[in-house]
């Protein structure tokens, strides 16, 4: 476990986070979680990652795995592991970097295209190209923010993503990694964000966890005005 110190000093420097576990620093964005996690590697060092975790799952178990994530990168895109006996000399320039890396997100007001946009080339980033269990999940959030929003222009720009994207895949390999081949995947994923009304309600459910409800807010917004809170969103589900 990383040092409660280190978390502190983190949590200074990204005030919209909170803590969540005694390693993570969590804010939420409507339908989701995100923040950091500060795990330990090696012997006295530490890394940071980016992570965020879906409130649209129908289980604590599933709501714990990420749909994306990514390191914190140092210099040159290399790896930036932390020597806890040199957190007070390099911590200023950890959070730098993670700042221009990761600071888009920490905002009460978060731009939807800019996650879109950002999303777009953590994928364009990942290695080796065009696999599926790097992807999945990235084209999974992109569903459920379009949901949200109730944009059937977005909606149709990540169907459009994910028709493209399976193209590439090897239809033996995904059935060997997923029980299922790439067309009964793309079919249930797009069924499981047809109706946006169970969707509310499932975030719904997932936002009344005891240490999700003190945490900070964020909301998405499409332009200069910010979306209607997910409290709005769920109420007028009853109108």
């Amino acid at each position: 476990m990383v040092k409660k110190e280190i978390i502190d000093d983190w949590q200074e420097r990204f005030p919209m986070l909170s803590p969540y576990t005694p390693s993570t620093l969590y804010m939420k964005a409507d339908i989701v979680l995100w923040g950091l996690r500060m795990e330990k590697v090696l012997s006295g060092k530490y890394r940071v990652i980016f992570e965020c975790l879906p409130l649209w799952e129908d289980s604590v178990q599933k709501r714990n795995i990420p749909v994306f994530y990514t390191e914190l990168w140092g210099k040159n895109g290399t790896q930036f592991f932390i020597d806890y006996a040199s957190h007070d000399r390099l911590f200023q320039s950890a959070s730098d970097f993670a700042g221009k890396q990761f600071g888009l997100f920490f905002k009460d007001k978060v731009m939807t295209s800019d996650v879109w946009k950002w999303l777009d080339q953590l994928s364009s980033s990942l290695i080796p190209k065009h696999n599926p269990i790097n992807l999945y999940r990235i084209f999974e959030f992109k569903l459920a923010l379009a949901l949200f929003l109730d944009d059937r222009n977005l909606m149709d720009k990540a169907k459009k993503e994910i028709d493209a994207e399976i193209r590439h895949w090897d239809v033996q390999h995904f059935q060997k990694l997923f029980s299922k081949f790439p067309d009964e995947w793309r079919a249930e994923l797009y069924a499981k964000f047809e109706n946006r009304d169970s969707f509310i309600r499932l975030v719904d459910s997932s936002m009344k966890d005891k240490r999700i409800i003190g945490l900070k807010e964020a909301h998405f917004c499409t332009s200069g005005i910010p979306e209607k809170s997910f409290l709005e969103q769920f109420i007028e589900i009853f109108k």
